[in-house]
């Protein structure tokens, strides 16, 4: 396997273009270059367009709903062509080293299907950033070997620790990639107990109730999102603060 190998990232999305904008920009930020972005959009009635074309981004608009986000997570993965594929919430953000750090660690240790780190950042509403310890299926790295020979369970609430269930899991304790965040008035599967009715009510929301036609996606963020996680590592863990300079330095 090349040192360098395909890094295929997984999203699939629903009716928040402006938090897949986001999402998307981090993607474009990574300092690892052979990388892939598959989007799945499954709202129908609605059309996403990219702004421009990205390399390496593919956007897939579906004229109806998966049944189940299990499905859905199959049929986005069914599409990749990496040697490692990470999953890519579309309402969630990730480091500019997120990649490369994971790459660098696949490739230096054998014999696992999916790897993690301990820690993640999170954060309430864009503010309130802690670092937690929570093994987020957000920010696995999982091989092709494993992603092609299992699948998602049909359903949309712990498909993901299912798919986990049979997998060699590294947990690794580095500078956390991944940022997980909490409210911005959406719904998260993590938060409905009836599976029934959460593929119906989740990622549907008021403020982008009504949405028609063709949305362009904009890969720009709100916040400055990295300075204001630098400021909380300083203060918490000067030595992750000094490492994340050095990752974050080419990042604009």
């Amino acid at each position: 396997m090349s040192d360098k190998p395909l890094v295929s990232c997984l999203c699939c999305t629903y009716g928040r273009p402006v938090l897949l904008g986001e999402t998307l920009k981090c993607f474009l930020d990574q300092s690892y270059s052979n990388k892939e972005l598959i989007i799945v959009n499954d709202q129908e009635g609605v059309t996403l367009k990219l702004e421009s074309d990205y390399p390496g981004v593919q956007l897939h608009n579906c004229s109806k709903r998966f049944d189940s986000l299990g499905q859905k997570r199959n049929y986005v993965k069914s599409l990749a062509k990496g040697e490692f594929y990470c999953i890519w919430d579309d309402d969630d953000l990730y480091a500019p080293f997120r990649l490369s750090d994971s790459v660098d660690l696949m490739n230096s240790i054998k014999d696992y299907d999916i790897m993690k780190t301990r820690c993640a950042f999170m954060s309430t509403h864009n503010k309130d950033y802690r670092i937690v310890s929570n093994l987020f299926h957000s920010q696995s790295v999982i091989t092709k070997d494993y992603a092609v020979r299992f699948n998602y369970p049909d359903k949309s609430v712990g498909e993901d620790m299912d798919f986990e269930n049979k997998a060699r899991v590294y947990n690794v304790d580095v500078i956390p990639w991944y940022v997980y965040r909490w409210g911005l008035n959406i719904h998260h599967l993590s938060g409905i107990s009836d599976e029934k009715e959460s593929w119906k009510r989740t990622l549907t929301f008021e403020s982008y109730q009504g949405m028609s036609g063709e949305i362009v996606i904009k890969p720009e963020f709100k916040n400055n999102y990295w300075s204001e996680i630098r400021s909380v590592l300083v203060k918490t863990h000067p030595k992750w603060a000094r490492q994340w300079d050095e990752k974050t330095k080419n990042i604009a």
